[in-house]
């Protein structure tokens, strides 16, 4: 028959080192130690054999024999003779991350928190909960496990955490022995189940995790009276026993549920999920959650009376001090006007001097501006032959299919000044190919611009081909529109083709079969590219260029 520990008692020792009140006292701890200390070390060398088959079942994942009932008697003596183990090179927040890590190797789940930080980067602010929700509807429609975001440290300080009076929380505690036959099956059923971690992270749960070798596991398991494993229990802040509701009475930390035992069979186990949904569902949500959200409520309220008596001390002070300016500011108003005089011509040779330095600081600064633009239109234009002849490949033919370069597209190019070109290119060719070619549309025509001078070699001592350029604009810190200077969009419906390294044509929208793209100008234009402006482009921005769309 299921049953379910609620326990509104125990409000004491949650948060200390204090002993449970119902444990019997030891009238003859020395004798009794003396006596089962000889015992326990003997049944320990007759178990060693039996543990050592145990451990090495599990490593191969093989089901462990059923020992008979005196040998498995044996191996309770030897599990943990000495007490929880004690590791003095790390924190708390060490042990507890080790334990969850290796909670996520044995499971092969990822805590929620990773999986948002893996696939966006970030998540933080307001944005973080709905990337974290739709992180888990994905993750679900994947078929990848996830398990809750544990709580990282001690569990003094996750209790001190949940019991916070300005933000309470329900705490949910997990404690596993690895020398128990159910804990693994425990692991890859219930803390990965879908539905238990959704109700965790919906109702705002803090989970925090232990192995009872652990010493700040075994701590928690002697304050919440673990018996057997896995164990579960949840806490939260309760009125104090015997102490009326009102907003006065403190509340206190109290152990609402525990949950220990098997979690097979998944209907009626303690530790299975159905079981635990249920129970929070139907009884644990239901009559804590009310206390909570009034223990939320008050605080609330207390915070805001409190923010009213601070902005009435502000203004208190702000007119107390208001008051103190204006009688220093009529002792000082007699000196003041002989001084005045005096003040005036100084600050108004201290601002010839700052206008005098000011503008010859501006005409340094434009000067230098204008050099470094000067030198980097020399050094683009530079880049822009050499592009005409190392970036820009050949062209194929109409209509023809090349085993390298698949099928022939055309690209339309319309330019702001209304200048307009076309090219065919081969669908595998790279996006950074029609930036060139765009890029070429730049140059003057004629003279020393003539594409019989271009270099041969990429300028600055850059590798050849796109592995050059990219290195290039790394080292430059000009990277995509400001190392173009354009930007190319397509015409209708408008949308922009942002330029990336190694992209094909066949993996952009709009121009893997052919089509039309505008250049729109996001620096300025380079000497020989002005033309009509901006009136021209804007004019031309909705014209058919007369060239048709390769569908083949």
């Amino acid at each position: 028959m299921e049953t379910f520990d609620v326990d509104d008692t125990e409000q004491d020792g949650l948060l200390g080192g204090r002993p449970p009140r119902h444990r019997r006292p030891n009238n003859n701890p020395t004798n009794l130690a003396a006596l089962s200390r000889p015992l326990r070390f003997i049944l320990a060398i007759l178990a060693f054999p039996f543990h050592l088959l145990r451990t090495f079942f599990r490593m191969l994942r093989i089901p462990l024999p059923q020992l008979p009932g005196s040998l498995s008697s044996l191996t309770i003596y030897y599990r943990n003779p000495i007490g929880p183990r004690g590791d003095t090179k790390l924190d708390a927040r060490g042990v507890a991350e080790r334990w969850v890590r290796g909670l996520e190797e044995e499971t092969g789940a990822m805590r929620l928190s990773r999986r948002v930080v893996g696939n966006e980067g970030t998540s933080t602010g307001v944005g973080a909960s709905s990337s974290t929700i739709s992180s888990r509807k994905q993750a679900a429609e994947d078929g990848e496990r996830i398990l809750s975001d544990f709580f990282l440290g001690s569990y003094e300080e996750f209790a001190r955490t949940c019991a916070k009076e300005d933000d309470p929380k329900l705490g949910c505690v997990i404690l596993v022995s690895e020398e128990h036959d159910n804990v693994a099956e425990f692991k890859r059923s219930t803390l990965v189940d879908p539905t238990f971690v959704q109700l965790m992270h919906d109702n705002d749960f803090l989970v925090w995790g232990g192995d009872i070798r652990d010493r700040d596991a075994w701590s928690a398991a002697q304050k919440l009276q673990a018996t057997t494993y896995p164990f579960v229990a949840f806490i939260g802040l309760q009125p104090r026993r015997g102490s009326s509701r009102s907003a006065t009475t403190s509340p206190v930390l109290t152990v609402l549920s525990r949950h220990q035992g098997p979690c097979i069979p998944s209907v009626s186990a303690p530790t299975s999920t159905p079981t635990l949904v249920r129970h929070l569902n139907d009884q644990l949500l239901q009559r804590v959650t009310p206390y909570l959200v009034r223990v939320r409520t008050e605080a609330a309220e207390k915070a805001v009376l409190q923010a009213q008596e601070s902005d009435r001390r502000q203004r208190e002070r702000a007119l107390r001090a208001e008051q103190d300016q204006a009688f220093e500011e009529s002792k000082r108003r007699d000196k003041a006007r002989i001084e005045k005089r005096i003040q005036e011509d100084k600050q108004a040779q201290e601002e010839a001097r700052a206008a005098a330095e000011t503008s010859a600081r501006d005409a340094a600064d434009a000067q230098r501006a204008e050099q470094e633009r000067v030198q980097w239109d020399v050094r683009r234009m530079a880049w822009r032959r050499w592009g005409r002849k190392g970036l820009v490949p050949r062209e194929p033919r109409p209509g023809n299919s090349e085993p390298q370069r698949g099928k022939t597209v055309r690209v339309g190019v319309r330019m702001p000044d209304g200048k307009r070109g076309v090219r065919f290119f081969g669908e595998g060719d790279s996006l950074t190919a029609v930036y060139a070619f765009v890029d070429t549309l730049l140059i003057p025509e004629g003279g020393d611009f003539s594409s019989d001078l271009d270099p041969v070699s990429p300028p600055d001592g850059a590798a050849p081909g796109e592995e050059g350029l990219v290195s290039t604009m790394h080292r430059t810190g000009k990277v995509g529109e400001s190392w173009w200077g354009f930007k190319l969009v397509l015409s209708y419906p408008r949308r922009e083709i942002e330029w990336e390294a190694g992209k094909r044509l066949g993996e952009i929208d709009g121009l893997k079969a052919g089509g039309q793209v505008v250049v729109e100008m996001v620096d300025a234009m380079p000497a020989g590219a002005k033309g009509k402006g901006k009136e021209v482009a804007a004019a031309n921005a909705d014209e058919y260029d007369g060239y048709d769309t390769e569908s083949d």
